[in-house]
């Protein structure tokens, strides 16, 4: 069992990166996701970029909608890659 000073000294950032698809499924984009973690999980998930395969950015094109339903996608799947781990 951790003591509060074990959890209280488990943190940082990190991120996640993954790749989907966008728009009718036609259009693939690598998303980065920054976010922090604590002993609880992790919190302020925030989308950093979006681009296509040649790298190109693309957050600046997209409605906040997507942005968000991206974040959502991200968090689901970092909690996934998590759970095959352990």
């Amino acid at each position: 069992m951790l003591t509060q000073d074990q959890k209280d000294s488990i943190g940082g950032e990190s991120f996640y990166e993954f790749e989907t698809t966008i728009g009718c499924g036609s259009g693939t984009v690598i998303v980065t996701m920054v976010y922090e973690y604590d002993y609880n999980g992790t919190y302020n998930e925030t989308i950093d970029s979006i681009r296509n395969a040649s790298g190109y950015p693309l957050m600046d094109y997209l409605e906040e909608s997507t942005i968000d339903e991206l974040c959502i996608l991200g968090c689901k799947l970092l909690i996934e890659s998590k759970r095959e781990v352990y």
